[in-house]
């Protein structure tokens, strides 16, 4: 500690202060005006009255100023307070932040892999559509993309012919014509040749 000699309204006082010259200095002369202020105020008070009422001040003066930073001190702690919940919400934020990027990147995948799909099924359609029309327009020119099917089995259509009034008749004509280079006109079967010997 260091011993300081300052002087108050005109009188020397030796103080020992842990502050050092100049603090000390500037305190006794901020405190000798205070108390030539108030003597200035009030002429009648006596030097000691106007040092009381000055000393009163100065602890008016440093209540307010406690409050004040008990004050700030409160505002410090609720700020530091909604900091931390600031910092915890802006953690959440982000990993719900996260969750929801892994959430659009799962149903863009999805999505593609449906667009994909439908593509293909559109592909399918786009080609039924197309044999169908292609179908359509051959079957308006008089085409047809079926295999044509094959003729039917004119057996009984042979038979039925053989079987007509007219087709025995011709046999029976054809059966009396004579044999190549034979005279006469009409055809002899093998009981009849051995008589033209």
């Amino acid at each position: 500690m260091a011993t300081y000699k300052v002087i108050i309204m005109g009188k020397e006082y030796v103080l020992t202060s842990e502050e050092n010259k100049d603090y000390t200095e500037r305190l006794a002369a901020a405190l000798d005006k205070r108390i030539k202020d108030m003597r200035a105020r009030f002429s009648s008070l006596s030097i000691t009255d106007c040092a009381v009422l000055t000393a009163l001040d100065c602890m008016d003066e440093l209540g307010q100023s406690n409050r004040n930073i008990d004050n700030i001190r409160t505002q410090i702690k609720d700020y530091v307070d909604d900091a931390g919940r600031a910092r915890n919400q802006a953690t959440a934020a982000q990993r719900e932040i996260k969750m929801l990027r892994e959430r659009v990147e799962q149903l863009e995948k999805e999505l593609a892999e449906r667009t994909n799909f439908s593509a293909m099924d559109n592909v399918g359609e786009a080609v039924s559509a197309e044999d169908i029309l292609r179908g359509d327009i051959k079957a308006a020119i008089g085409e047809t993309s079926e295999p044509e099917e094959a003729p039917a089995d004119n057996t009984a259509q042979k038979k039925s012919i053989q079987d007509s009034p007219y087709m025995r008749s011709y046999e029976q004509a054809m059966n009396r014509r004579p044999v190549d280079g034979a005279a006469g006109g009409a055809r002899f079967n093998g009981n009849d040749q051995g008589n033209n010997k």
